[in-house]
C-alpha cells in the first residue's frame, strides 16, 4: 500500500470518528503536507467535516501537517470549480462536499460539477435541526406552522445556500402544510453562524442546519429548538413528523480526490 492509497483508505474508514485503523500492510511513509479544501465558510458543516478528517489523518500518522483552505459561494460549487482548476493533479489534495452540492449544480448549472472530481467516501450523514431566537412570539412548531399558515411571506427561513438541503427542507414544510413554496422567504448563508446571526437580528425568524453547528446555541439557550428533519426525535427535539409535518430529510457529506488520481489507486481506496 502506497502513500496515497493509505491516505485514502484512512479518508474511507470509521478513522474519522477516532476508531483505530486495521490495516493489513504496514503504515506508510507519511506525506510532509496534506491539503483539505473545504468549499464553505469557517464553522460550517463542511469545515467541520474537513478538520475532522484532518485530524484523522494526522492522528493516523499519514501526514505531518494538513492545512484547510475555505472557500464558499453558491452551494460549494465556486470553491468545487477553483479545486479543480488548482489542485486537479495534486496528489496530496482532498475536497469535501456533499447533498447541499447538487441542488446547487442543479440550479445553478455551472461548468464545472462534481463529474470531474473523483468520489472516494461518504464520510457523515447528518440531520438537520430548525431553530428560533429565544423568546421569539413562534417559539413552537405549531406555533410556527399557524404563523406559516396565515402569512407565510412574514416568516423568514435562513440557512445553507439556495438549493441547498436547508432550503429543500424549508421547501418540503411549505409543501406538506400545502402551501405555495415559490412563495417561501429563504436567505441563504455559508455557514450556520452567519444564519444564526440573521435570526438573532431578526432579519429572519428560523434557521435550519446539522444539529452539531448550532448544538453550541441551542445548549446556551441563545435559540430554541423546534423540530429535527429525522423520523424521531433526537438530542432531545422532536422531529417534524412526530408534530405533524410528514417530512424526514438527512444530508451527507464526503471527500472527494483530484481527477488525476489514477484508476488503481481509486480501486484501492474503494476496496479499503
Amino acid at each position: 500500500m502506497n502513500r496515497r492509497d493509505a491516505l485514502l483508505a484512512c479518508a474511507a474508514t470509521p478513522a474519522l470518528f477516532g476508531a483505530p485503523l486495521a490495516w493489513g500492510q504496514a503504515t506508510p511513509t507519511p506525506l510532509s503536507a496534506m491539503r483539505i479544501y473545504i468549499p464553505g465558510g469557517e464553522g460550517g458543516g463542511w469545515d467541520q467535516t474537513g478538520r475532522a478528517l484532518g485530524a484523522a489523518i494526522q492522528s493516523a500518522g499519514l501526514a505531518t501537517q494538513v492545512s484547510y483552505e475555505n472557500k464558499g459561494g453558491k452551494g460549494g460549487t465556486l470553491g468545487l470549480a477553483d479545486f479543480v482548476a488548482r489542485y486537479n493533479n495534486d496528489p496530496q489534495a482532498l475536497l469535501i462536499g456533499g447533498m447541499v452540492m447538487l441542488g446547487a449544480i442543479a440550479m445553478g448549472k455551472p461548468a464545472v460539477t462534481l463529474s470531474q472530481v473523483n468520489p472516494i467516501a461518504r464520510l457523515t450523514n447528518d440531520f438537520m435541526v430548525l431553530v428560533t431566537k429565544a423568546g421569539a412570539t413562534a417559539d413552537t412548531l405549531p406555533a410556527l406552522m399557524e404563523l406559516m399558515r396565515s402569512d407565510l411571506g412574514s416568516v423568514g427561513f435562513t440557512g445553507g445556500s439556495a438549493g441547498g438541503v436547508d432550503h429543500m427542507l424549508a421547501g418540503m414544510i411549505a409543501r406538506q402544510l400545502r402551501l405555495d413554496a415559490s412563495q417561501l422567504k429563504y436567505l441563504p448563508t455559508s455557514s450556520g453562524e452567519e444564519a444564526l446571526t440573521l435570526i438573532k437580528k431578526g432579519t429572519a425568524q428560523v434557521a435550519i442546519s446539522s444539529y452539531s453547528e448550532f448544538q453550541a446555541a441551542i445548549e446556551s439557550k441563545a435559540v430554541t429548538p423546534l423540530a429535527m428533519s429525522s423520523r424521531k426525535a433526537m438530542f432531545g427535539v422532536p422531529s417534524l413528523e412526530e408534530q405533524g409535518i410528514r417530512t424526514d430529510l438527512g444530508n451527507w457529506r464526503a471527500v472527494f480526490g483530484p481527477a488525476g488520481i489514477s484508476n488503481q489507486q481509486k480501486e484501492t481506496c474503494d476496496a479499503s
